[in-house]
């Protein structure tokens, strides 16, 4: 039998939709596997929404065939790493303020619900306005996670807000800690893939943004100045690509 992708994806769709609305009845059915499995349906499409603004980005950055899939591949693990990494420590965090062992089922689906903003993540290829839409989807999801938490442990605002923001802080603090390490192995992977060679800051992995490694060097040869009244060579270089750094955009 045929699995009902459509069904599956028009579930998601209508549980993303909730989440968004903030749905009463979503809160109770915190920690049950129905949920659960269904979260992991919204967490899919907003990863195939992230995987679409990363592919935009790296067109515009004029990275495209087998550097484009290792760019995006390396993005998408990193980015599913770090929030497991952020999962977790919110996880230890709530513990420890709360003495209360909540379920690990509990904390996957309210993390995974969190991604619902995401969806919209295809967006930020766009010049000028991607990055300030990456923030604000960032923002949104964070907000869902806090009010998530608070309904999952029944905490008041204040507390739930502590536990997320100190869950965010430590988690931030790790993944910077991680970031130096991470950096040098992403710039071994491209270059044994490519051949070229690269310079990965640890920017490119935290910021959750379209992975676009930035050239460490290219070496080419002096060549003597043109004069003012020279034309331009027919064999000139072409312009450089945008700069990696302002994710590809003008």
């Amino acid at each position: 039998m045929m699995p009902d992708v459509w069904g599956a994806l028009v579930a998601a769709l209508q549980l993303v939709g909730d989440v968004l609305r903030q749905d009463a009845d979503l809160t109770g059915r915190l920690g049950t596997l129905p949920l659960l499995w269904s979260s992991i349906g919204v967490a899919a499409l907003a990863l195939l929404s992230i995987g679409v603004g990363q592919s935009g980005v790296l067109f515009l950055n004029r990275i495209r065939g087998v550097r484009a899939l290792i760019s995006g591949a390396l993005a998408l693990v990193y980015l599913i790493a770090l929030r497991l990494l952020e999962a977790l420590v919110t996880w230890g965090v709530a513990l420890a303020v709360t003495g209360l062992p909540l379920p690990v089922t509990t904390i996957l689906t309210v993390f995974l619900l969190a991604l619902a903003p995401h969806v919209f993540n295809a967006l930020t290829f766009l010049p000028y306005v991607g990055l300030g839409i990456g923030r604000v989807l960032e923002v949104w999801s964070f907000l869902l996670l806090f009010l998530l938490l608070g309904a999952a442990y029944d905490l008041p605002a204040w507390l739930a807000l502590l536990i997320t923001g100190s869950g965010w802080f430590l988690m931030q603090l790790l993944a910077r800690l991680l970031g130096a390490p991470l950096g040098w192995v992403s710039s071994r992977l491209w270059t044994l893939a490519t051949g070229e060679p690269v310079l990965v800051t640890s920017a490119n992995i935290l910021t959750g943004g379209p992975f676009v490694p930035v050239l460490a060097s290219r070496h080419r040869e002096p060549r003597p100045a043109a004069s003012a009244v020279e034309a331009p060579s027919p064999d000139a270089s072409p312009p450089d690509a945008p700069d990696a750094e302002n994710g590809g955009r003008p």
